[in-house]
């Protein structure tokens, strides 16, 4: 049987690959031709939107008595990676593993606005409620 940690290290592993494939098609647009500011724009608002409208349901469970808790495997498993890919300038994986490797993918505003969405349903479904 697959432990819960190995299925959210599966899991991410595959969400990685989704986002490298989905990329695929862009991987020929030269480095200055991504454009930074809207990958930030496209990054943060469903961030931000979804982070209040979460934050105010978590703190409503817990104001009538419910117990929230963190589930930090899936946060350190998918978390991370999302946030690496939307946080780093464009070309940061293009020079750390070079152009011509499927890595380079990772600095299209594509792949940084579908790990922005991935970091914020992570976020989302990251927390528990008990009674």
């Amino acid at each position: 049987m697959i432990s819960r940690r190995m299925l959210h290290g599966i899991s991410a592993v595959f969400m990685l690959l989704g986002i490298l494939v989905l990329t695929w098609g862009f991987r020929d647009l030269p480095i200055d031709e991504r454009p930074e500011w809207m990958v930030a724009e496209t990054v943060i608002w469903p961030l931000v939107g979804l982070g209040i409208v979460e934050a105010g349901r978590l703190l409503r469970m817990v104001q009538q008595g419910l117990r929230v808790t963190l589930d930090r495997t899936r946060l350190i498993l998918h978390g991370v990676p999302a946030l690496a890919i939307c946080v780093l300038p464009a070309g940061s994986f293009t020079n750390w593993f070079g152009p011509g490797t499927v890595w380079s993918l990772l600095d299209f505003p594509t792949a940084k606005v579908m790990a922005a969405f991935w970091l914020a349903l992570t976020l989302w479904a990251g927390w528990e409620v008990r009674v």
